[in-house]
């Protein structure tokens, strides 16, 4: 028999198989990898030479809040690019202008971001230098802070509105009872002035024929139906300008000054 008829075939060596430990080395390489190129592609996206804030549109009418102190509260986002801009801090920003309500704030691309805005709608003056709105929030307008140019202009402007007083967060309790008060009192043709607040909750008020009304601070909607009802037999149109003054604190009765009553009327 010869050499080559001896020689045995050379079969393919067998590859050894992976361990799990290094296919689980490999998939957090391979994962490690991915993410990197995600944060690096993310960084390059947010460069804001790629996307830049062409136009920024105002919606709404705005009637108060000043258009450049908008602009100041914007413009570093803005400089970001629209991709890497923070919509929930450019919407906390605008909120925090003393006019604005509520903002929406949404991005159009390829270059716009649009900025939708609701302005407080004043129900009531709160104190020297706040406002109220009709949504019952407080709000301090730099119109009326005395240190304002237009300062005399301004108060003149929200002369019509009812003064409402009273200590820190009680502008909320004060606007409802005035509009309690306001609707009884327009029965009789009357409207409020003025709703002052102490510190113990008693309250006074000053209505549009110059009659002050004390509540106190306890049963204050039923010592104003008992005003009511003897407002017109002791109130007549020939008071001649004359402060009346009815304290309601009394629990069977009330006081009444400024001029006598005729008799029998009580």
């Amino acid at each position: 028999m010869s050499a080559a008829a001896d020689r045995m075939p050379i079969l393919p060596t067998r590859m050894s198989r992976m361990t799990p430990m290094t296919r689980f080395l490999i998939g957090i390489l391979g994962f490690i990898m991915v993410l990197t190129l995600i944060a690096m592609a993310a960084e390059v996206l947010k460069d804001p030479r790629l996307f830049p804030v062409s136009n920024v549109d105002v919606l709404g009418t705005l009637d108060y809040t000043d258009r450049a102190s908008l602009s100041a509260a914007v413009e570093n986002d803005v400089r970001k690019g629209l991709l890497a801009l923070d919509i929930d801090k450019v919407r906390d920003d605008v909120e925090a202008l003393p006019w604005v309500a509520a903002a929406h704030v949404r991005r159009e691309w390829p270059a716009r971001l649009t900025i939708a805005i609701e302005e407080h709608e004043p129900a009531a003056r709160w104190n020297n230098d706040g406002l109220v709105s009709k949504r019952h929030q407080m709000f301090l307008p730099p119109q009326l802070h005395p240190d304002s140019a237009q300062h005399m202009q301004w108060q003149e402007h929200f002369a019509q509105l009812p003064r409402l007083s009273g200590a820190t967060g009680r502008h909320d309790a004060v606007l409802d009872d005035y509009r309690h008060y306001q609707i009884k009192l327009s029965e009789i043709g009357l409207s409020i002035v003025s709703l002052n607040e102490d510190d113990r909750h008693s309250q006074t008020l000053e209505l549009s024929n110059s009659v002050i009304v004390k509540l106190g601070y306890e049963n204050r909607r039923e010592r104003l139906h008992s005003f009511i009802a003897v407002h017109d037999r002791l109130v007549t149109d020939d008071q001649s300008n004359q402060t009346l003054r009815f304290d309601m604190r009394y629990k069977n009765g009330f006081a009444f000054t400024g001029r006598k009553p005729s008799p029998g009327v009580i």
